[in-house]
């Protein structure tokens, strides 16, 4: 009997022991989780401080040069060595020879033509003389100076309707513009350079047979160029022609101009085209860039991280009790990160620290 109760008190003692200890672990376990929850809400915030805030439009575009042409061949034959100037990445001033085509056989049909029509002129010299003898010096003149070798020269003025009867009768006027043909023909076997640039995008090389209608290259500008951005039609009437545009690449800065505002809407994505106008021989054709267009719109309100901003409608905010509270506010204008908000009162402290299942209520501690 006493085994017995001796066993029963040992018991007892012993589920009293492990209760005890077992209420100073729990309790530990409720320290460490309240020490983890503090350190949970402990969150930064941001005083609000209203402002008057100029907004800018962020766009992105590829650069393209304003003078970009195809060149194509109108006439037939070789295109002649020229020391491997036709390459591609090869600049040109402006008129200066990009190419040319062989045009020996063309130019001896040219000067048959001019040496024929010479001839004719020859023949009517000693009618003129006769009939026309106060326009006479004019026609010798001509004649003189006419060279097989060179683009014809403009015909003398016609004094009187008996001579112009006279002209056209013998052929002479149509054989002129015959040979004016030929020479305008002629020049299409060199081609110059319209502005200053450089070739790329070559169809061909130097010794190939080339044809009319054929495409050989294109030709661009090195030092104009233009960026074409669409921006949403309700800012269009915020932006200017002329209004200077900044450019940031690699650390240096570009600046340029809005040379033209498109008068029509795109219908699908309701946006406006805009062309700005940069002039810088750094700058190359095909860069992609982003840039910020200044509106003429100033709004009182506070820009705040695009992440502080719930469901474009409200903030959360600490209250002077410590814990959550929550703002309705208007957004603005959204940029690439920020937003401009208004609805929000001075001094107020929003909360800029990620909290997950954040709520309104909860308790929170203030980082200093």
């Amino acid at each position: 009997m006493k085994k017995h109760l001796i066993s029963v008190g040992t018991g007892f003692l012993v589920l009293t022991l492990a209760y005890i200890i077992s209420g100073f672990i729990l309790n530990d376990n409720d320290d460490e989780l309240k020490l983890v929850t503090e350190s949970a809400k402990l969150v930064s915030v941001i005083k609000v401080k209203n402002s008057l805030n100029p907004i800018e439009l962020s766009v992105d575009g590829r650069l393209k040069s304003k003078n970009r042409i195809k060149l194509y061949s109108e006439v037939q034959g070789l295109i002649n060595f020229n020391q491997n100037k036709f390459s591609e990445g090869n600049s040109f001033k402006s008129n200066e020879l990009i190419l040319s085509i062989n045009s020996d056989e063309f130019r001896s049909s040219v000067k048959q033509a001019r040496s024929e029509f010479q001839n004719l002129i020859a023949s009517v010299l000693p009618d003129i003389k006769i009939d026309f003898n106060d326009n006479f010096e004019n026609w010798e003149s001509f004649f003189k100076n006419f060279d097989i070798n060179k683009s014809i020269s403009k015909l003398p003025n016609i004094k009187s309707d008996k001579e112009k009867y006279y002209i056209i009768g013998k052929g002479i006027q149509s054989a002129y513009y015959r040979v004016k043909s030929l020479d305008e023909r002629l020049k299409k076997f060199n081609i110059y350079a319209p502005f200053d640039g450089s070739l790329i995008n070559l169809n061909v090389s130097e010794g190939t047979m080339v044809s009319p209608g054929m495409l050989l290259a294109s030709y661009i500008s090195e030092n104009d160029f233009e960026l074409s951005v669409n921006i949403p039609s309700k800012y269009v009437q915020y932006i200017s022609i002329n209004e200077r545009i900044s450019i940031n690449i690699n650390g240096t800065e570009y600046t340029g101009k809005i040379k033209r505002i498109n008068k029509n809407i795109d219908e699908l994505s309701q946006t406006v085209g805009v062309h700005i106008g940069f002039k810088n021989q750094n700058l190359k054709d095909g860069m992609y860039l982003k840039a910020k267009i200044p509106l003429n719109l100033e709004s009182q309100g506070f820009s705040i991280s695009r992440s502080n901003l719930i469901n474009d409608e409200f903030v959360f905010v600490a209250e002077n009790d410590n814990s959550v509270g929550v703002r309705n506010v208007k957004a603005i204008y959204y940029d690439d990160d920020s937003v401009i908000v208004s609805g929000l009162e001075d001094n107020t402290k929003l909360i800029s620290t990620y909290i997950p299942g954040i709520y309104k209520g909860m308790k929170i501690k203030i980082s200093d």
